[in-house]
């Protein structure tokens, strides 16, 4: 048992008026954490650290909350590079409140002067990951405050425990709430010292149509370079894509779909990726700065992006790293030829307008009640969108194609045209990944009809979204995943481009064609192929004969 449990029964003082009172509330806080602070004990050091620090800043002592970040920060950087950075706003703030206090500057100038001089000394990579850090949801920092807060209504005392909850969530939020707003500026100024962004880059294809993109280039770099191309429909993973190809040594290159953002054409989605990525790949490899390689990444329709590029490949196109691909027609919007409801609204979502419709997307309340009204009418499928009420116009043109027919072969490779298929590919998705039917699929065909295919997979304990990230959740449905399976999808990526397009090293965990994460034995084992992933195969029968009671 900890010693903070053993002490959570100590009470502090706290003046009720002081949740109902912002005001009074201001003035409570600093005098409660310094009360906790001289009883705090915690025998754990990471998490004593990381409560202290906290304590200290809403008690005001700024340049002893910086040192105990400091100390926090290379313990964690020691074990993870990574975990420091999430520290990182809260060491400028920190040192910017102490020579807020020393200097007679504003607090808004002192924090620029402090993330100026850190982020002017970082690489470009480290920059990347830590901005995103400096950004939270206030609105729910905001609430989670209020419901600590009102939890002390009609109390003149609190227990420890309750108390370094109620400081951990009011720093949080005082921090964010001062911080954020400076954080937009310094961002895009930081970003514009590193790089070059073209972000209304228009894309000619010889089809005739006109494609969106982003381009983010290195300054100071020279020499042609090889891009990475990122091919998507949401809008808004354009720029934070080609930034972080661009960290990562490339020329990041983010396109979208037709229809999407500056494209003056309809919105399709699926129909022309094939064409059209071949248009951009062709674009880039006539740009000054390319050296004439292209590898091209992403997951869900980014990875179904990947493999349209496949299906009649680019001189250029080196490699694609698809993740969780989407596999039109045999995957979403149906699976062994039943249409699934989830996909329903996506259609309005990537249609609606240029960029993404969120506010209709995420009507949980319409799409739920939808789902009823639908099972109640007895109405067929094709019928749904009279009983919401809105044309549904994508869902009605794929219902006309109700089995896998030449509309949906024309999406992506199909048989023998994965026999071309001949530049190398890593394949990264999860076990509890909704699209791992497609994504499984793009691989065992691509070997069904290339039996010398240089094609690897990577697959783990992870979701749709977790598998395409650079952190997983410690817990999934209810499953704690093994230390080992902590990869960084991201930066194996880059590792893979570097391999393939910069004579780069294999990344480590690709020991064989076939990369799995056995769970709970917290290790991973490589195989060459599917069949030699284990010593038998049991074969199942379904049958309509009677076993008991069953």
């Amino acid at each position: 048992m900890s010693i903070v449990h053993q002490a959570s029964a100590q009470q502090l003082n706290f003046n009720k008026i002081a949740a109902t009172d912002t005001l009074e509330l201001a003035k409570a806080m600093p005098e409660l954490a310094k009360q906790a602070i001289t009883i705090y004990e915690e025998p754990d050091r990471d998490q004593y650290l990381n409560a202290l620090f906290r304590l200290q800043i809403v008690a005001g002592q700024y340049p002893e909350a910086a040192t105990t970040l400091r100390s926090l920060a290379e313990s964690r950087r020691a074990a993870n590079p990574a975990s420091a950075l999430r520290l990182l706003p809260f060491e400028i703030l920190a040192k910017a409140r102490t020579k807020q206090a020393t200097s007679g500057l504003s607090f808004d100038e002192a924090f620029k002067q402090e993330f100026r001089d850190v982020f002017d000394l970082m690489e470009d990579k480290s920059a990347y990951e830590a901005l995103p850090w400096f950004w939270a949801d206030l609105s729910r920092a905001r609430n989670d405050l209020r419901s600590a807060v009102e939890k002390q209504k009609d109390k003149d005392s609190i227990a420890l425990t309750d108390a370094l909850d109620l400081i951990r969530k009011y720093q949080f939020y005082q921090a964010f709430q001062a911080m954020m707003p400076l954080a937009n500026t310094l961002a895009v100024e930081a970003d514009n010292k590193r790089y070059i962004i073209e972000d209304s880059v228009l894309i000619k294809t010889k089809e005739g149509a006109t494609l969106s993109a982003i381009v983010v280039r290195k300054k100071g770099v020279a020499t042609p370079q090889p891009a990475a191309l990122f091919f998507n429909i949401y809008t808004n993973l354009s720029l934070n894509a080609a930034k972080r190809a661009a960290a990562y040594g490339y020329v990041g290159v983010a396109a979208e779909t037709r229809g999407k953002r500056l494209s003056p054409d309809e919105i399709v989605p699926y129909e022309h990726e094939a064409k059209d990525t071949y248009g951009v790949i062709d674009w880039i490899s006539q740009q000054s700065w390319s050296n004439g390689k292209v590898g091209m990444y992403g997951g869900s329709y980014s990875g179904f992006a990947c493999w349209a590029a496949a299906k009649n490949p680019h001189p250029a196109l080196k490699t694609i790293v698809p993740y969780c691909a989407n596999n039109p027609g045999d995957g979403l919007p149906m699976e062994n030829n039943v249409f699934l409801f989830v996909n329903y609204a996506w259609a309005f979502y990537v249609t609606n307008n240029k960029y993404l419709d969120n506010e209709t997307y995420f009507d949980r309340k319409r799409w739920n009640s939808l789902n009823d009204k639908w099972y109640a009418s007895g109405k067929s499928y094709r019928q749904i969108d009279n009983i919401d009420g809105t044309p549904n116009k994508l869902l009605q043109r794929w219902l006309q194609h109700p089995s896998y027919d030449s509309y949906w072969q024309k999406m992506v490779p199909y048989k023998d045209e994965f026999a071309k298929i001949n530049i190398p590919v890593l394949t990264i998705t999860g076990y509890y990944d909704d699209g791992q039917q497609s994504a499984l699929h793009y691989l065992k065909e691509h070997y069904k009809y290339n039996k010398n295919a240089n094609h690897y997979l990577l697959i783990g304990p992870y979701d749709h979204v977790s598998a395409q990230s650079s952190r997983k959740p410690p817990v999934l449905n209810g499953y704690a995943i093994d230390p080992v399976a902590q990869i960084d999808t991201p930066e194996i990526t880059f590792q893979w481009l570097d391999y393939v397009m910069r004579d780069g090293k294999k990344p480590e965990l690709l020991k064989e064609k076939i990369n799995y994460q056995v769970m709970g034995a917290n290790e991973w084992k490589h195989a060459p192929s599917f069949e030699k992933m284990s010593n038998e195969m049991l074969t199942l029968y379904l049958t309509d004969s009677k076993a008991g009671d069953y």
